[in-house]
């Protein structure tokens, strides 16, 4: 995949993250960005880290799990986790729901 590719399908998810997080108050969770992160706090003080790894192509996830690096999957247009084959925002949502006990809609 081209480079600027990749950073537009970066950029969207990016955005989609940042639109979901419009609809929940701040004091249960808010999503902040600094450079090519964004760092996820949880009002239980909790923190997930989304970050774009430009060099290899992938959007890491650091949860209070575990970390999982995304590969986008041009067949279906979708980021799959490379080793649970989770998409992004499925995965990404069940680890926001336990940790504030609501929904997120992506």
């Amino acid at each position: 995949m081209e480079q600027s590719q990749y950073n537009r399908l970066a950029k969207e998810v990016y955005d989609r993250v940042f639109a979901a997080f419009d609809d929940i108050d701040p004091d249960v969770a808010e999503a902040d960005q600094a450079l090519d992160n964004i760092k996820i706090l949880f009002a239980n003080g909790t923190q997930f880290i989304l970050n774009r790894q430009s060099a290899v192509q992938q959007i890491w996830l650091a949860t209070k799990k575990r970390g999982y690096h995304f590969n986008f999957d041009e067949k279906t247009s979708q980021w799959i986790c490379d080793h649970t084959g989770s998409e992004f925002f499925a995965l990404l949502t069940e680890e926001i729901r336990g940790q504030m006990g609501g929904e997120i809609q992506f």
